[in-house]
């Protein structure tokens, strides 16, 4: 099970997290420390998050697992120039928006997952069929998929069911 906690209110990504490991984890006093690539983790934790953005949304994915979470509101448009970097198997898969912002946080909670950069990693990544490849085999990764609050979310680990928990007040 992976916990999804989010809030529209307007919250700093480090006072989010600390909030949440404080509040629902009871780790009184977090420490969060950044890979060299930025991901976030916890110093000597047991548990593992994952942050993400999207138009006011601030969203945060926690389990015992490794975590890459993304999210992306569902009102923007499809950006053509992103499209065109998707593979003819994705874009054969991509009829609407909602299609679009499927497949791109399924590929960016992939990058996040390995803790690597979009820059690094994009033109390796392919989401299709609901599966994750990477330089072209299957990596066995499972996404898990769902969309909520005009919002897609994907997480990329070993979770197969999600709680969703909104926050009101940080």
């Amino acid at each position: 099970m992976i916990d999804i906690f989010y809030t529209f209110n307007k919250v700093g990504s480090e006072e989010f997290i600390k909030f949440v490991l404080r509040r629902y984890y009871n780790i009184p006093k977090p420490t969060i420390c950044k890979t060299i690539n930025g991901k976030p983790y916890l110093k000597g934790g047991k548990i593992h998050f994952n942050l993400s953005h999207s138009k006011g949304l601030t969203a945060l994915a926690v389990g015992k697992k490794q975590v890459g979470f993304d999210c992306e509101n569902l009102t923007g448009k499809a950006r053509p120039a992103v499209l065109n970097k998707f593979t003819a198997r994705e874009k054969a898969e991509i009829h609407s928006t909602a299609d679009f912002y499927a497949h791109w946080t399924a590929r960016e909670s992939y990058v996040k997952y390995l803790g690597e950069t979009l820059a690094a990693s994009w033109r390796k990544i392919e989401y299709v069929g609901g599966k994750i490849y990477f330089g072209g085999e299957e990596t066995g990764v499972k996404v898990l998929r769902f969309d909520a609050e005009n919002s897609a979310f994907s997480v990329c680990g070993d979770y197969q069911k999600y709680s969703l928990r909104k926050i009101e007040s940080v």
